[in-house]
């Protein structure tokens, strides 16, 4: 996905900034709150919370599900959405290409085997 240039500065930013990389490494490996994203990672919550909203709106991390504690506070949690980024300048051109994972479509993917599984599955778990 080619992104026009005033874009591709902001993703190559986001992709510069330590701490958007480092929620992004850990969220690519398991679907984290944001007070899991800033205990784990030694992150102050603002931070967090700044850094998830660049993300989230440039379409690099996701928002997969929100779980309502017992106090009754709901904590979302995010899951990176990027599967590979590549930077190339290219006779002075500036592009950034993006291979994104999109949960939605798995999620689907999966509920459809299993509620279809292939008779030649003999022992009924996805593949």
């Amino acid at each position: 996905m080619n992104q026009d240039t005033g874009n591709e500065y902001l993703l190559i930013e986001l992709l510069a900034n330590k701490h958007s990389r480092a929620i992004l490494s850990l969220t690519s490996r398991k679907e984290c709150s944001a007070g899991m994203l800033s205990q784990e990672l030694g992150i102050p919550p603002a931070t967090v919370y700044r850094n998830l909203k660049l993300l989230e709106g440039a379409g690099l991390i996701q928002h997969v599900k929100t779980v309502i504690n017992l106090s009754g506070n709901e904590e979302k949690y995010y899951r990176c959405a990027l599967r590979e980024a590549t930077v190339r300048l290219h006779e002075g051109v500036l592009s950034v290409d993006l291979k994104k994972e999109d949960y939605n479509d798995r999620i689907v993917r999966l509920w459809k085997r299993l509620a279809h599984p292939d008779a030649s599955n003999a022992s009924g778990f996805p593949r």
